[in-house]
């Protein structure tokens, strides 16, 4: 206990530390972020690189999927057995599969979970939970089972549903009796706060989930406290569980470049266990009955344009989080509508940083501040530095051809800090910055 408070201790004082150092900054300078590079917070882990179904066995292809190291997939079953090896072939370990929906699909093994126990007989929604067991055994794949998906979504929500709750017992019982060892994932619901009265139901019945999954679209300035929210709850029901947000990025802003890097900063930060990229309606449909959906295309839930090749912001962002390598170091922002996540590889010497501004309007300049700058770069290979700075600009849900370069300069080995003003960088906007003690800019996707 007393290790526990220093810690807590400590933490507040750091933190403490880093807002006089912005305080100080000057308050003319609004847009302020600060990167101490002498503050590791452990590696960087990729938790938020995760998607949604939106894949075919043959598009996109791979030279679109790879650069993004894809690590997490989240789908009904027709969707992980026909694109199961493709992905595993990109570097996907964590598949999610889910066994029932609030719509009904026979190719794609999609049972309705208004219909689970009608009149009494739950011996359909079985049958399916057992052919879907039988597929997975005979191709002996890896999956974690995602009981339902959205179920509070239903026509009698789950949490008054008693259907569902005994839906949801049978096939936690049928999978781990037929496949001991199985991890369970659930409830997918589709909101935060539903989530508690569902996991309070399914202690008591012994039917916990092994991994607790929820989705949230919220501000991504308040993602973290939501985790830390249900670790304390766990705790305090003497429960440890894995937690994966899998169903990230709201319909209203999914598109937006600066919504998404602070979304995958948020997440990389709150340390889940995965987080995928949600599939939404795509506002650039222009078929007849607009009906074109992100979850019924092969674009990588909207990565790519509708035209299923010119890549969209998002896709760039993307590509940057995967290439962060290394450590993960402390970043602060004097605003909730800026992000930023910021990492250190000591193989290479290299500093990446990924920035986001979200519903911020304020015209003035963005200051990055590097502190302890000469603790990690004194013992460069050479006297200098190189920066490049790319803007990844905020173009809606129209295609990005390529990132900006803004800023490819020589910089100094440092006697302490490193202070720079991103230029165009806007409301909605996103950046990618590379420190390095061997290049500067380089030609890219």
């Amino acid at each position: 206990m007393l290790q526990r408070q220093t810690s807590n201790i400590l933490r507040l004082i750091t933190a403490l530390t880093y807002a006089l150092m912005l305080i100080c900054v000057s308050w003319s300078e609004a847009g302020t972020i600060m990167v101490d590079l002498g503050a590791e917070q452990g590696p960087m882990n990729h938790r938020a690189n995760g998607y949604l179904v939106s894949i075919d066995p043959d598009e996109p292809g791979m030279d679109v999927i790879l650069p993004l190291k894809p690590n997490s997939f989240r789908g009904n079953a027709g969707y992980v057995f026909k694109n199961y090896d493709r992905l595993k072939q990109a570097g996907v370990t964590e598949f999610q599969l889910t066994l029932g929906l609030v719509f009904k699909d026979l190719p794609l093994q999609i049972f309705d979970i208004n219909q689970i126990g009608v009149e009494g007989d739950y011996a359909p929604w079985l049958a399916h939970v057992d052919r879907i067991i039988d597929q997975v055994m005979d191709r002996r794949l890896s999956v974690l089972w995602d009981i339902y998906n959205e179920p509070d979504l239903a026509t009698l929500p789950i949490n008054d549903n008693d259907r569902l709750k005994e839906g949801w017992r049978l096939a936690y019982q049928r999978i781990k009796q037929r496949m001991p060892g199985a991890q369970i994932v659930g409830p997918s619901i589709s909101r935060y706060r539903l989530l508690k009265p569902f996991l309070e139901w399914s202690q008591e019945h012994h039917v916990f989930p092994d991994v607790v999954a929820y989705h949230e679209y919220d501000d991504p300035s308040n993602a973290p406290a939501l985790v830390e929210d249900l670790r304390r709850y766990l705790h305090e029901r003497g429960l440890t569980r894995p937690i994966s947000v899998n169903e990230i990025l709201g319909q209203e802003s999914w598109t937006l470049a600066g919504y998404t890097v602070g979304v995958i900063a948020a997440y990389e930060r709150a340390n889940v266990m995965s987080a995928m990229r949600s599939c939404w309606p795509d506002p650039q449909d222009m078929s007849r009955d607009r009906v074109e959906n992100t979850c019924d295309n092969p674009t990588l839930d909207g990565l790519l344009y509708v035209d299923r090749q010119s890549k969209r912001p998002g896709w760039h962002i993307y590509k940057a989080y995967a290439e962060m390598a290394g450590v993960r170091l402390a970043t602060m922002t004097d605003s909730p509508k800026l992000h930023a996540l910021a990492s250190f590889d000591k193989a290479s010497g290299t500093l990446q940083l990924l920035l986001g501004k979200y519903e911020d309007y304020s015209t003035q300049d963005t200051t990055v501040m590097l502190k302890n700058a000469a603790r990690v770069f004194s013992g460069g290979q050479g006297k200098n530095l190189f920066l490049c700075a790319e803007q990844i600009p905020d173009t809606g849900s129209g295609p990005l051809a390529s990132t900006v370069v803004t800023m490819d300069r020589t910089l100094p080995l440092p006697d302490n800090d490193i202070s720079f003003t991103l230029p165009q960088f806007y409301h909605s906007d996103a950046y990618r910055v590379r420190i390095s003690p061997t290049s500067g800019c380089k030609p890219r996707d």
